[in-house]
Parts: C-alpha cells; sequence; structure tokens
C-alpha cells in the first residue's frame, strides 16, 4: 500500500463515518440530509482511487476510475446544493443547471459515449497507480473547469454571508470554510497527473481533515444543530474502565518485578483505585461539561417537573428557587438571575441569582431594555439583539460586559413579571433552537406561577392586616355591629351580582366549545380536540364555582328558594349518576350503581337542590380516586331515604373529618390531587341538606384507604315548609 492508496482509504472511511453520523445524531433536516450524501459521493472517490490504487490492469482500472467518477462529478453539486440550503438561498436556478450538469456527466461516464470523456487510449502508470494522462478530451476540459467554477462560486456565496453574519452562525461559517477550502484545494491535486503534470498527490491528506474539523464545529458551535449526548453513567463507567485498566497494568507490572508479592500487588491495585477514581471522574466531568452537557436534558421531563414543582405550591420564595434550580441544572448555565418587576416603581428587585453578583448598572440596563422585550416576548441571545435600534448600544454593553448571554422576559399578556438572566454555558456552546424553545415554556409557565404567588401573597398580607384590623375595631368600636352587618350584606351582594354576569358568559362559552366539539362549524383536527376539551372542563369548573357563590351568597342572606314538589329520587340519583360516571371510565376507575332492594315511595323535597347535592358527591368520588371503584347506592332508612357515596380513592385523615364540611375548606392533602378545588361544594350541600332536615356525614378508614359519602332526608316535607 502507497501513499496515495492510503490517503484514498482514509478518505473514504473518515467521510462515510460523517455522513453515517450526522444521518444518526442529526435531525433529518434537508441540509443535513444534503451534506450526508455530499460526504458519500467523497467516500465512493475515495474508495474508487483505492480501488485504482490496486488495480493490476488497465480495463480493472477503468471500472475503478468509473466508479470513483461517480461521486468526483456530485461533489461539487452536493456542496453547492448544501451550500444553497445552509444559507437559505431562494434561487433555484444555479441548483438545476448544476444538477442538469451532473447528469450529463453521469451520462458520458456509464454509456458508450465514455470515449468522449475519458482518453481510455492514454492510460498510463503514474506513482504506482493507473492514471489517465494527457492529452484529456474536450469534454474532460470543460468537466474540470466547470468542477472548480461550482466550488469556487460555492466558497464566494460562503465568504459574502461569513461578512454580513455575527455569532454563533459566523462561527459555524469560518470553520466550515477552514474545513472544506484546503480540503477542495488538496483533493484537485489529483487532477494534476491527468495533465501529464508529475506532482506527487501529497495534498490529498487534507481531504480527510475535513470531517474531523467539521466534527469539531458540531461539537463547538452547533453546526448543523446536531445534539451529542452523553449520559452521567457514560462517565461513570468510563472512569470506573480507565481506573481499573490502569490499577491493574500497574498490579502485573509489580508482580513481574517482584514475583511472590501478590498481596501487595492487590493492596496497591485497590489503592490506586480508591484514590483515582474521584479525579478520573471529575476530569471526565469537566469533559463532558465543555461538549456534552446542553444535551444531557429531556425537554419533555424538564417542563413536566418544573410543572409538577409550579402547581404544588404558592410560596413565592420556593417557586423562584424551583425556577433557578430547574434552569441551572438542565442548561448548565455559569449564572442564573432572576429579576422581578414592580410594575409600581418601574424597577427590577432581585429575587434569585446564583453565581452571579448584580449591580445598579445592571438593573438599569434592564429596565432599559423591559419595554423591548414585551415586543418579543421570547428569550433572546443578546447577540442577535445587536444593531437593534430601539435598543441603546449603552445597554446591550452592560449586560454583554457583565457576561449575560441570554435574557428570557416573564410576562403575563402585556405585563411585565420580571426577567431571567442566563451566563454563558460551561460548555461555552450557545443557546440553541431547543433550549430557546424549552425555556420559552418554563417562561410562561413561570410568570403566570409568579403571578399566582404574588397575589396570593398580597392577599394573605391583606387577610392578616384586615383581622389584626378586625380585633382593634371590635375592642374599640363595638357599636358598629350594624354597620359592620350592612358590610357584609354589601358583600353578599356584590358577590350575587359578580357571580350573575360571570355566569351568562360562563354559560356562552360552554354553547361555542360544545358546537366546536360537535363540529357545527366545520371538521375539527383530531389534536385539536384535546386543548378544547381541556378548556371544556375548565368552563364547568368555573360554573360550578359560580353556582356555588350564588348559592352561598343566598343562604348567607337568606334568599335562596326551594321548591317542593314530590319526585322520584331512584330515577333521578340513578340518571345523575349515569350522566357523570363516563368522567370515571376516563380516568379507567369503575362504577357501580345499586339499585335499592324495595320500591321507594316519592320524596317531597327540591329535585334541582337534591340533584346537585348528589352531583357534588359523585364528583368528589371521581376527581380524588386515581383507580378503583365508585359505588353509589340509594335505599330505604325508616321514614326516609339515604344516599351514599363509597370510593376506593385517597382517604381521608381523621383530623380532616370535623371540618370536612365548612366553608373554603379542603383536606390537607387534596390539593396534590386536584388543585382546583375551593372547598365550597360540601359546605353548600350541607345547608341545602339542613333545609331539608335531613343529615350528611363523611366516613374513611384513613388516609388511602377510600372514603364514603352518605346524606339521608325524610319523604315528607320538613313541618316548617307545609
Amino acid at each position: 500500500m502507497n501513499y496515495f492508496t492510503a490517503s484514498s482509504l482514509i478518505i473514504g472511511i473518515t467521510t462515510v463515518a460523517l455522513g453515517v453520523f450526522i444521518l444518526w445524531k442529526g435531525k433529518k433536516t434537508k441540509s443535513n440530509i444534503i451534506w450526508s450524501i455530499f460526504c458519500f459521493a467523497v467516500s465512493i472517490w475515495g474508495l474508487g482511487s483505492l480501488g485504482v490504487g490496486f488495480s493490476e490492469d488497465a480495463n480493472s482500472a477503468l471500472l475503478w476510475w468509473k466508479f470513483a467518477y461517480l461521486g468526483i462529478i456530485f461533489i461539487p453539486v452536493l456542496y453547492y446544493h448544501f451550500i444553497h440550503d445552509f444559507l437559505l438561498v431562494r434561487t433555484k436556478l444555479f441548483l438545476i443547471l448544476f444538477y442538469l450538469y451532473g447528469l450529463v456527466f453521469l451520462i458520458f461516464n456509464f454509456t458508450p459515449l465514455d470515449f468522449l470523456f475519458f482518453n481510455i487510449n492514454n492510460l498510463s502508470l503514474f506513482f504506482g497507480s493507473i492514471y489517465f494522462v494527457f492529452p484529456p478530451t474536450p469534454l474532460f476540459l470543460f468537466f474540470v473547469f466547470s468542477w472548480f467554477g461550482i466550488i469556487i462560486y460555492s466558497h464566494v456565496e460562503l465568504i459574502v454571508e461569513y461578512r454580513k453574519s455575527a455569532g454563533a452562525r459566523r462561527e459555524q461559517i469560518k470553520y466550515f470554510f477552514v474545513a472544506m477550502a484546503p480540503a477542495f484545494a488538496g483533493g484537485a491535486t489529483c487532477y494534476l497527473p491527468c495533465f501529464g503534470i508529475e506532482v506527487y498527490p501529497y495534498f490529498m491528506i487534507t481531504v480527510p481533515l475535513y470531517p474531523f474539523i467539521i466534527t469539531y464545529t458540531i461539537f463547538r458551535h452547533r453546526l448543523m444543530d446536531i445534539k451529542l449526548v452523553m449520559r452521567r453513567s457514560t462517565i461513570f463507567f468510563a472512569s470506573l474502565f480507565t481506573v481499573l485498566s490502569v490499577a491493574l497494568g500497574a498490579q502485573r507490572l509489580f508482580v513481574l518485578i517482584a514475583p511472590g508479592n501478590e498481596l501487595i500487588a492487590n493492596f496497591l491495585l485497590l489503592t490506586i483505585s480508591v484514590v483515582a477514581f474521584p479525579h478520573v471522574r471529575d476530569y471526565y466531568f469537566g469533559i463532558a461539561n465543555q461538549y456534552f452537557f446542553s444535551s444531557l436534558y429531556d425537554s419533555r421531563k424538564v417542563i413536566a417537573d418544573i410543572s409538577e414543582k409550579l402547581r404544588a405550591t404558592l410560596d413565592i420564595v420556593r417557586i423562584y428557587a424551583h425556577i433557578s434550580e430547574t434552569i441551572s441544572s438542565t442548561f448548565h448555565s455559569k449564572f442564573v438571575v432572576i429579576l422581578e418587576y414592580d410594575n409600581i416603581k418601574k424597577e427590577y428587585n432581585v429575587q434569585g441569582h446564583c453565581g452571579f453578583s448584580v449591580d445598579k448598572k445592571i438593573l438599569s440596563a434592564a429596565e432599559g431594555i423591559n419595554e423591548a422585550f414585551l415586543i418579543y416576548n421570547i428569550p433572546i441571545v443578546l447577540e442577535e439583539l445587536a444593531g437593534e435600534r430601539h435598543i441603546a448600544k449603552e445597554t446591550l454593553a452592560v449586560l454583554t460586559g457583565a457576561g449575560i448571554e441570554l435574557i428570557a422576559p416573564l410576562n403575563v399578556k402585556d405585563k411585565s413579571i420580571g426577567l431571567i438572566l442566563l451566563g454563558q454555558k460551561e460548555s461555552r456552546d450557545m443557546y440553541n433552537n431547543e433550549d430557546i424553545q424549552v425555556l420559552e415554556i418554563i417562561c410562561a409557565q413561570s410568570a403566570i406561577a409568579i403571578e399566582n404567588a404574588l397575589l396570593y401573597k398580597e392577599t394573605k398580607d391583606f387577610s392578616v392586616k384586615l383581622e389584626a384590623e378586625v380585633r382593634r375595631a371590635t375592642d374599640e368600636l363595638r357599636l358598629a355591629n350594624d354597620e359592620l352587618r350592612k358590610l357584609d350584606q354589601t358583600k353578599s351582594e356584590f358577590i350575587s351580582i359578580a357571580s350573575h354576569q360571570l355566569r351568562t358568559p360562563l354559560t356562552i362559552i360552554k354553547g361555542y366549545i360544545s358546537m366546536l366539539l360537535e363540529e357545527s362549524f366545520g371538521e375539527v383536527e383530531e389534536r385539536q380536540k384535546a386543548p378544547l376539551y381541556k378548556v371544556y372542563e375548565s368552563n364547568e369548573r368555573l360554573i360550578r364555582l359560580v353556582e356555588n357563590l350564588l348559592n352561598i351568597s343566598r343562604i348567607e342572606s337568606g334568599r335562596i328558594q326551594y321548591r317542593f314538589e314530590a319526585f322520584n329520587l331512584e330515577a333521578l340519583a340513578e340518571n345523575t349518576y349515569n350522566e357523570l360516571i363516563g368522567f370515571a371510565a376516563k380516568k379507567g376507575i369503575k362504577g357501580e350503581y345499586k339499585k335499592p332492594k324495595e320500591h321507594l315511595p316519592p320524596v317531597v323535597a327540591d329535585s334541582d337542590k337534591i340533584k346537585e347535592v348528589i352531583s357534588n358527591l359523585i364528583d368528589n368520588s371521581i376527581k380524588y380516586t386515581k383507580k378503583g371503584t365508585i359505588t353509589v347506592s340509594l335505599e330505604r332508612r325508616g321514614e326516609g331515604v339515604r344516599f351514599c357515596v363509597a370510593d376506593t380513592g385517597m382517604g381521608i385523615k381523621p383530623d380532616d373529618l370535623p371540618r370536612l364540611f365548612k366553608k373554603f375548606n379542603r383536606g390537607t392533602g387534596s390539593p396534590l390531587v386536584h388543585t382546583e378545588g375551593t372547598g365550597l361544594g360540601l359546605y353548600v350541600a350541607k345547608m341545602m341538606i339542613k333545609v331539608h332536615n335531613g343529615k350528611i356525614w363523611a366516613k374513611s378508614e384513613g388516609e388511602g384507604r377510600g372514603s364514603r359519602f352518605c346524606f339521608e332526608i325524610p319523604f315528607e316535607p320538613p313541618a316548617s315548609i307545609v
């Protein structure tokens, strides 16, 4: 094997490896596919040249040359196609012409017209390999000059784009040019023997360098937006393998030098392993930090985890901690700073920071960029803001000078909640498109969570202050009870009026969403139905909340009206069960309805109110049961009837049972299972059953052992109603 064949072999292996790597690890984008095909074309040239180098006769060499030219013909065409797509060139005329050029020469290469392309009678031994020699055919001359023309034109396009670009894209183009220009120049020297110029193709070695430079650019500058994943387990096992290999080698060497001291050698093996492992592991983690950590996250898991954490608390301090920890552990930024915006004072306050000191200049710069970010409402890499007229250069200079690489706004609609400032990644690479998309979702969820927490804190502080004021007012102004009653009445009236005003638009929303789901306005795509169902369910929760508020207002003001009439409670209970059990089925929960053993006489009561109570109890069982069974039963009890709902759900703690039917009270664990509850449903149910001269209660064996809710009412109405 001589230098020519060795270089050809290296070219074939490295280029096909790069092509396979990009198809395997990269996104299946048009640019990545074109580049992989280009690499395969270069590999065909390399392997064809290898075949030529090992050929022993002219016919065999000619066949291998034709195979090599299958790649050579399309190398400039595919290269231009990649540049055309990479630089987002809109004009397709040259692309079409170049592919026609490749097709024409492909015909000359593999048809009886090959004599017009190759000077078949001029095959000679050149540097130990059979080469085409001077004089070349006119068609071959045209091919060579046009081949160089396409390559040069492609690099000119790169240079023009390089001058216009900035940041990561500029770095990508620079390394791409550095890789490909020498590769084409070195590979082009293989044409010289075709013209009788006896220059040995030493410069072929520049061709296999380009896969390494391109791979480096993929690692460092996210060329082609390829993610490389190195798991922590991989780092651990690599460290362990390295340490054990060195330790076993040292042990073997010691045994050879000092035979008969196996015990000392084993002790040496153990000592080297224990001492060296942490250092080797840290070294490998350092390499992973530098090159791989930006891909050590699953975007769906990150979003799901932060959503769960933000839903589980209204403590603003914990929310800021969750946001900071999630972003830091996901992107491995050198620092994360969270700024909260005070809409009254029009200034930012530092609420969380990790590894970074925030001074007044940075806060002033953040204020200067606030209005601009309301335009974007998406995370922005600071480099991309260079040249924006509505952002002062001094502002960008302060932020970039502090090492801030990315700013993510926390906005709710047109209202600014704050900003998240991120430093450079530990790997020193740029934030890619996936990072931006994940950050955008995290910021949207975080902004809502922060706003809710601030409102909750404001309400809580107000409640504490109000309680203190009430105590003072009670001590000093006992004669103001009448006034307080009037205020209470006004409050109830306000709730009643507000609830009435909410009920109408909510009902309209429900109607339109129902018509959308029923496709009254046209076909709805399957992927759109799930969000519509979620909106419909949320609207239903709001309607129930409004109804509960209305009922409480009417009950406490004595304005609620009851219409007592005889009706079949058995039919009402069964119909209500059938209406709601479908929701349980969607959760995989079994339902069972036990009819009374004997026919029940009619019940004189308000059927609408009783149905509301039954619906509330069944709905609660569905909400707080993850799996198992919900059993609804109805039976006669003396001169009355008992209705019960039993489930295998989360159960009730003994301490929670006495408080369960109080206003705005929920079990201690229920917010973790169902976050939207208000603690009003059972209170309303209790008040309604009380009016019917009945009773309502709950039983449970304890947490995680299910629960049972029952009420009893008499067949005849209360004497006060009669």
